[in-house]
């Protein structure tokens, strides 16, 4: 009769320093790949956002305020 194999573990096998290692060689290797975006783009689009965003939260501010006084006025 044969002898039930385990799952998992077989001579030779690798530890898990070991794969650890190996993974953290490879994504320094993939790392090494990227194309990083230039710095003054980044910037730009960044202001850009900044910006834009204090645009549209000072636009519903105010239309929060007149909204409210428009309808204080209607409850009187």
């Amino acid at each position: 009769m044969k002898e039930p194999v385990k799952k998992g573990v077989t001579e030779g096998s690798v530890s898990f320093l070991e794969r650890t290692i190996r993974f953290l060689k490879e994504v320094k290797i993939e790392a090494r790949k990227i194309t990083w975006a230039q710095r003054k783009p980044v910037l730009m689009t960044s202001l850009m956002v900044i910006f834009f965003s204090l645009f549209i939260g000072a636009y519903l501010g105010i239309l929060d305020v007149i909204y409210n006084f428009i309808i204080s006025l209607m409850v009187k």
